[in-house]
């Protein structure tokens, strides 16, 4: 298949070792088609996979072909994850697959994070050097997206959010020059990349912060990880139990309790999935009102917290219809949680083939740690959460399936609009209010996106 004029310019300006695929019919150009979701996937014209090497480490590439090519290029910076990365036909994908890396300086408690690396492969690297993050709940989730976007995690009470690691970033911005961005040189720019990065320039670097295994409360680098499965049917005397679980703060708790059908019996269930932070011999302790309610499934122990993400991979997988629907909660409404049950059952009778679709709520018993400087993060108040798995298969159900979950939503939000608020890296839809709360907050925001983007060329959010 010949290449289209943009993508023989596109050859040009990048570097030979730079992999260029646009053959429909190659199975490498549709192996690089695929993506965790199928909402909205496209065929791009091309897939642009530069490599990281020596000397190479800026990637002239990036920042060139976003000041010659803008309009037409999309940048995928994590295999794909994004229900925002597609591109049709008359586009090419700058696929930063093989443009990745991590340096940890374990004196300086910080981590050099480049291009597309994932969740796990910074986990792990950290723990090797006594370190840990806040990091995404999957092993397959990008980094550096995570980061942009806010991040909430299993240790939000202990580190803050994704965000508020962000000590500085690279940025290739919309006239093709590369910025280094710090608390010096650009502390606007550095203010905005910590919770809305995704939308000022194509961020090629992160350096981001990070604690001691110590501060997960043993000397182990370990949580406790457990979970619960109850009968459906026991959901008011497990909910009201849990009410009393969350809110209680003298112990770091945090997990799911999930409305959900578990294979392999697909039987409908209450999974509750339990995590605590602090002495792994106290959980039991903490979770003892659970255990008494003698769950049909009552299991947990410690777990590294470079492991707290295993035994995923068929959530991570890439293919069929998911998305996640997540917003911040005040309060756990018990009467709220009960009467998205029967709105669950009826979509599953209705659309049989999402019965991986899990309605979630989930808790910190704690506040998130706020940072001591100022961001366009504006969800420290928030510690509840509905995050909803939206999962199916069947295309011609696509849009009933939404349709259960913004109901789900709007039971859990209840009827004070002036407490509502989405979660930025779950949605780009809807009021922009619910994602940077406070008006001061969004014109500042506005304002940087005119100075840095005008034209849109990192999508028109904030336009």
């Amino acid at each position: 298949m010949a290449m289209s004029p943009r993508v023989q310019a596109l050859r040009v300006v990048v570097a030979a070792d730079c992999e260029i695929l646009t053959d429909t019919a190659d199975a490498a150009f549709r192996e690089c088609l695929k993506r965790w979701t199928d909402i909205d996937r496209k065929t791009t014209g091309g897939d642009c996979s530069p490599e990281n090497r020596t000397g190479y480490s800026d990637n002239r590439a990036f920042f060139l072909v976003v000041r010659r090519f803008d309009g037409w290029l999309k940048v995928r910076t994590a295999g794909g994850h994004s229900e925002w990365s597609p591109i049709g036909s008359d586009g090419v994908v700058v696929d930063l697959s093989r443009y990745s890396s991590i340096q940890v300086d374990a004196e300086a408690q910080t981590a050099t994070l480049r291009g597309s690396v994932l969740s796990k492969e910074v986990a792990v690297r950290l723990a090797e050097a006594g370190l840990f993050t806040a990091l995404g709940n999957g092993n397959a989730v990008g980094a550096i997206p995570y980061f942009l976007g806010g991040g909430a995690s299993i240790t939000t009470s202990t580190t803050g959010y994704g965000s508020d690691q962000i000590v500085s970033a690279r940025l290739a911005t919309a006239k093709g020059d590369l910025v280094d961005v710090t608390e010096q040189s650009h502390p606007d720019l550095l203010w905005a990349i910590r919770g809305a990065g995704q939308f000022f320039g194509l961020i090629t670097q992160l350096v981001v912060r990070a604690h001691p295994l110590t501060a997960l409360g043993n000397d182990k680098g370990v949580i406790w990880a457990g979970s619960f499965v109850f009968p459906l049917d026991r959901a008011k005397e497990v909910a009201l139990v849990m009410k009393d679980l969350m809110d209680d703060s003298s112990h770091a708790t945090a997990g799911l309790m999930m409305i959900m059908a578990p294979p392999p019996a697909r039987k409908p269930s209450l999974v509750i999935a339990a995590r605590y932070i602090g002495d792994p011999d106290n959980a039991k302790e903490v979770y003892k009102p659970l255990f008494d309610l003698q769950p049909l499934i009552a299991a947990g122990g410690e777990v590294p917290i470079q492991n707290t993400s295993d035994g995923r991979e068929a959530i991570g997988a890439k293919g069929d219809f998911k998305r996640f629907g997540a917003v911040g909660l005040r309060r756990f409404d018990v009467k709220a949680f009960l009467e998205i049950i029967p709105l669950w059952k009826e979509m599953i009778a209705e659309c049989a083939d999402a019965i991986n679709t899990a309605f979630n709520f989930q808790w910190d018993s704690r506040p998130p740690k706020k940072p001591d400087f100022e961001s366009a993060m504006s969800l420290h108040g928030i510690r509840y959460w509905q995050n909803n798995l939206i999962w199916h298969t069947d295309p011609k159900n696509r849009s009933k399936v939404d349709e259960y979950n913004d109901k789900s939503i709007l039971i859990m939000r209840g009827p004070d609009q002036t407490e509502w608020a989405d979660f930025q890296n779950g949605t780009r839809i809807g009021p922009i209010e619910l994602r940077y709360r406070g008006e001061a907050k969004l014109e500042r925001l506005e304002h940087l996106k005119k100075e840095w983007d005008p034209t849109g060329v990192f999508t028109p959010q904030l336009l």
